[in-house]
């Protein structure tokens, strides 16, 4: 065989020869082989490149197998010799690069080896076979068992190429049903993990997220795996306003190189990613039926347009109410809808605790022949109150979740006729109220999670023939956390008397706190009795515990205490028009934005802010907080500079604080609002004036580098 050969065949066949001498020497030293930075990239060029090979060492094998007779005309050897040519030179720069990026993280796996091997065999066979042309005339009968073994070989190495790619069975699965799918789930017995949540990521995700091929040290095929997380960490986080890498990472621009799933992939549906983000926010349990979800629960909206089974709409023998009348009963706070478009059955569900009355219940009257569901959870509802909704005569499903009855007159309900389904689930109810639930003429499942039943009872009632308790996981042998406690004050600005109000639903739990930026513990932290009197900003964290209960996770929120009224305030230069806010009313009215720098409720500058403060009767002052946001991918920089002034008046200012934040030095993920104090000495004041430095040139660690930073502000307190 001739080593080098002036024709181009021959510069390929030495240029494949080449690279298949340094594929097997790095095979022989693999585990000493450390891919460099610069040639991560040949690794990823294996996709674009690996088809080619396939379809032309498959073309010329065919070709060999059909030709039948040395004069046949059928057969070019100018053609066959290019073919194998090209495809022994591809199938080398294919496997070269197919190990290279099988050194990335997240390839560990049987699989992967016989991907690899069976790469570099392909390779071999094909330099090999150009080689040998002359030897092994197609219609011999050592080329056609040639032919067909290296057909078997590529079939076999592009199946687990497959494989790795787009999950098990990738080849197989469009020929037919597995034996394993699942059969349909009627939406009774339907679970939100097992039915909805676990086949969105079997279809988008695990084809990268598997024991084959790992990507981000992830395997998400099973619950264990999924709460594991990866390199990154914890899939989802629900202190934070984004709920973590599995969320965040859905809504990232399709071009961001760490969306998921990576452009190319099939990606998610907006309505399979707002089920995803619903079940992390409700709790990322794996245990809940979608029975027990509200019916304008966005889950539960995706399952009815998703899951099968024997399931047929309920006849009802009364007609629609006055559509006029449903709008004008709907309010803010109160939702009125029909169950379906041509249903005359009606559902209704408060909102906004704060704003709930019992007239609430009574104003529905005009609409109690059509009623059939209501939702009342976490509303302030009393025992006095259920005997209002028994002149709902047509209501099938009634929610009471987290409400504040006792169970004491809970026979009123047993008015209810047509009641079927009851739930009860965060109440102080007893069991003998419950007992009394069956005596009820149509009622056939309640649910009564997380109340202060014990396990016996709880036991007791589940032995039960008549009425299918629902009473969440309880056993001897395994505890439960507790829910976290609930923040009674909706807005993070505290009124005058400062006071701030927590609560719990399950009876005789114990809740602690601090505030001082600390966790809460069980033994040493502060016990919550009464309303906490806070008289300066303070970080509030709070845990529940309960004997024979884990302890809650933690919550907490940020409270401002803004003792001393602003009366107006003077911009220097109006913020930029997108992010204008309420001018400077923004600063002083008393509402604390979301994380969220398209809100509508920050004011946001490429340039320094500089505002003034005005009060009509001077203030004994001695400390000024303003309220900012920090987003760095975003170009939301602190300032660089913090310059508060005070005076009389405009003319008399005198420096009384500067604060220089320091930088980031690197990328720090998420959105946080973050509070800057300038602390003085207490004097008498009628004019402020807050300046706050932009960063002019962004740094070069930044995607953004050279560009101007932005600040943003929401708030300023005076004390």
């Amino acid at each position: 065989m001739r080593r080098f050969v002036s024709d181009w065949k021959g510069l390929i066949f030495n240029a494949a020869l080449f690279l298949n001498g340094l594929l097997v020497f790095l095979l022989i030293f693999e585990s000493r082989f450390a891919v460099p930075f610069w040639m991560q990239a040949v690794g990823r060029m294996h996709p674009l490149v690996l088809h080619f090979p396939l379809v032309v060492l498959i073309l010329y094998s065919i070709w060999v197998v059909a030709i039948e007779r040395p004069d046949s005309t059928r057969w070019n050897a100018e053609i066959a010799d290019t073919l194998l040519a090209i495809g022994a030179f591809t199938a080398a720069v294919a496997a070269f690069s197919g190990f290279v990026l099988s050194r990335e993280d997240g390839y560990e796996s049987d699989t992967l080896q016989w991907h690899k091997w069976l790469g570099v065999a392909i390779s071999l066979m094909s330099i090999g076979w150009y080689g040998l042309r002359q030897y092994l005339m197609p219609w011999k009968l050592l080329s056609k068992l040639v032919a067909g073994i290296f057909l078997l070989v590529l079939f076999v190495g592009g199946h687990l190429g497959g494989n790795l790619t787009h999950g098990e069975d990738f080849l197989i699965s469009p020929l037919g049903p597995s034996a394993e799918e699942r059969p349909k789930v009627a939406l009774e017995q339907a679970e939100v993990y097992e039915h909805l949540v676990k086949p969105v990521l079997e279809q988008k995700c695990i084809s990268c997220h598997n024991q084959e091929k790992s990507k981000g040290n992830l395997q998400m095929q099973t619950q264990a795996l999924l709460v594991k997380g990866g390199k990154s960490g914890a899939l989802w986080d629900t202190t934070k306003a984004d709920l973590g890498l599995l969320i965040s990472r859905l809504h990232l621009p399709l071009d961001d190189k760490k969306h998921m799933p990576p452009r190319g992939k099939v990606q998610l549906t907006e309505e399979e990613v707002v089920l995803l983000a619903a079940w992390v926010k409700a709790g990322s349990r794996f245990d809940q039926k979608v029975s027990t979800l509200s019916g304008q629960d966005p889950i539960y909206a995706y399952a009815q347009n998703t899951l099968g089974g024997d399931r047929t709409e309920e006849q009802y023998d009364f007609s629609a109410a006055d559509a006029d009348e449903v709008k004008k009963l709907n309010s803010t706070y109160r939702l009125i809808k029909s169950l379906s478009a041509e249903s005359p059955a009606l559902y209704v569900n408060f909102y906004n605790s704060a704003n709930f009355t019992s007239e609430e219940i009574a104003g529905l009257t005009p609409l109690k022949n059509q009623i059939v569901s209501m939702d009342l959870s976490k509303m302030p509802l009393k025992d006095a109150d259920l005997k209002s909704l028994t002149q709902f005569t047509e209501l099938r499903k009634l929610i009471l979740n987290f409400t504040d009855i006792t169970g004491a007159t809970l026979g009123e309900l047993k008015k209810l006729e047509k009641l079927r389904e009851l739930s009860l689930s965060g109440t102080a109810v007893k069991m003998e109220h419950v007992k009394s639930l069956e005596t009820f003429p149509s009622l056939k499942k309640v649910f009564i999670w997380s109340t202060g039943l014990t396990t016996d009872e709880l036991a007791s009632l589940r032995k039960g023939q008549k009425i299918a308790f629902e009473t969440g996981f309880r056993s001897d042998t395994v505890i439960l956390p507790l829910s976290p406690p609930t923040i009674v004050n909706e807005s993070q600005i505290l009124a005058a008397d400062g006071l701030v109000s927590l609560k719990h639903q399950i009876p005789q739990t114990t809740i602690r706190y601090t505030l001082d930026g600390s966790e809460p513990d069980s033994t040493q932290s502060l016990v919550y009795k009464k309303p906490i009197q806070l008289s300066e900003n303070k970080l509030l964290k709070a845990r529940a515990y309960k004997d024979g209960w884990y302890g809650s996770k933690p919550v907490s929120r940020r409270f401002f205490k803004a003792s001393m009224k602003i009366d107006s305030v003077r911009l220097v230069k109006p913020a930029d028009q997108r992010y204008a806010g309420k001018a400077g009313a923004t600063l002083i009215d008393g509402v604390k934005s979301e994380d969220e720098q398209n809100s509508g409720k920050w004011l946001g500058y490429n340039e320094d802010f500089q505002g003034y403060l005005y009060f009509k009767k001077p203030v004994q002052a001695r400390r000024v907080t303003l309220s900012m946001l920090r987003n760095l991918n975003g170009s939301i920089f602190p300032p660089t500079r913090i310059e508060v002034w005070g005076g009389a008046d405009e003319n008399s200012l005198k420096l009384l604080k500067v604060i220089t934040p320091q930088m980031p030095v690197k990328d720090i993920p998420g959105v946080e609002t973050i509070l800057y104090e300038a602390p003085f000495e207490q004097q008498q004041l009628s004019c402020i004036k807050v300046i706050a430095k932009h960063l002019p040139k962004l740094p070069a660690w930044h995607s953004g580098k050279g560009n101007k930073a932005w600040v943003f502000v929401d708030e300023v307190f005076v004390n």
